[in-house]
């Protein structure tokens, strides 16, 4: 039927497949510990003999990395306006995540947008426009920090080190090949462009679609003509993932696992992509593989396990708490619907739709 969404798309299919991916990576994250006799009871002694002094630098480190967030966001859309970092753009921040967190899809970043555009009566693209550029952004600092992770981590086998440098290199490339996106946008565009379409096997219709999601970033990018307007967005998305990466040291050091802060680099940024996958509300099962991966190689087998599923867990709960109720509280007083943000997502998509090729042609 002609505008019927395909299976494939539906919610309950979008949230069955993210469930699925969230318990098999569970599995994959506990099953070295299932290995092990007293599973359970490793576990539950990881968190009795936890040190929870961390708990209220973790919160402050939240406030800040947050206030952070905002403060950028503000940068970012100066060109349309002058906004209050707190009152005017804390509120759709925390209420994006805090719709990550509990509904499937992704609807956070629609719900963020919407709700920014409805109060403070900017087109709903312009929201979209900063919200891309704010993610080109942190891919350039969170490559940074794992490209650092990765090539000077210690205490890596010699063949995991060496295969190691090979993201590593992709890392520091990609870090600059991004930050030349920021400063040089429509040439490093076009030469993009360029390439991809002189390569036989990459359709022209995915070059054009690829090239089309940068100019979007670049949208926001084409108005920010200061460069120390660029310089402050890049210092503080480098100190807001530096200060991620202390929140995983925070989680690690309170298990009494390995808490340097090449370990916590690499966490971050493995945690950063992993949770890049199309997983259930809140990432659950994703982030405790992600821990496991990494954490694995510095802690001795059958020895370790339990305190590393635990810090995950200890990491992941110590932000997805304070985040989703502040984020539920603002929504409310917002006095929006999640039938209104349910409407602009299911409007976007069928829009994105339309504008890719036909597949019978």
């Amino acid at each position: 039927m002609p505008g019927k969404k395909p299976f494939y798309k539906s919610k309950p299919f979008v949230l069955a497949v993210g469930i699925a991916i969230s318990v098999v990576c569970l599995w994959l994250a506990i099953l070295p510990l299932l290995e092990t006799e007293d599973a359970w009871g490793q576990f539950v002694n990881a968190f009795k003999s936890a040190d929870y002094r961390s708990l209220p630098l973790i919160w402050l480190t939240l406030i800040v990395f947050y206030w952070l967030k905002a403060w950028r966001w503000r940068l970012m859309l100066s060109p349309v306006g002058n906004y209050r970092p707190t009152k005017d753009l804390l509120p759709p921040i925390m209420i994006g995540f805090s719709f990550n967190n509990i509904l499937p899809a992704r609807i956070g970043e629609v719900a963020r947008c919407f709700v920014f555009s409805k109060q403070q009566k900017q087109p709903f693209s312009v929201a979209v426009s900063s919200v891309v550029l704010e993610r080109f952004f942190d891919l350039i600092a969170i490559l940074f920090y794992l490209g650092i992770g990765l090539v000077f981590v210690k205490g890596l086998p010699p063949a995991v080190q060496q295969k190691a440098m090979i993201p590593a290199i992709i890392a520091v490339v990609g870090m600059l090949g991004g930050l030349a996106f920021v400063i040089w946008t429509k040439p490093v565009l076009g030469l993009f462009e360029k390439i991809m379409k002189s390569i036989p096997l990459i359709p022209h219709s995915l070059t054009d679609k690829i090239c089309g999601i940068l100019e979007t970033g670049a949208q926001g990018l084409g108005s920010l003509k200061n460069g120390r307007l660029l310089a402050a967005m890049l210092a503080i998305s480098i100190i807001k993932w530096g200060l991620n990466s202390f929140l995983v040291m925070l989680s690690l050091w309170s298990f009494d696992l390995p808490a340097t802060p090449m370990i916590a680099f690499v966490v971050m940024g493995v945690v950063a992509f992993g949770v890049a996958v199309p997983a259930a509300p809140g990432f659950f099962g994703v982030m405790q593989l992600c821990f496991m991966l990494v954490l694995q190689l510095f802690v001795k087998a059958d020895d370790g396990e339990a305190a590393i599923i635990a810090a995950s867990i200890y990491y992941q709960m110590t932000q997805y708490i304070p985040v989703t109720l502040i984020g539920l509280f603002y929504f409310f007083k917002s006095g929006l619907s999640l039938h209104d943000v349910e409407e602009k997502q299911e409007a976007d998509e069928a829009a994105a739709a339309d504008t890719l090729p036909d597949a019978s042609t």
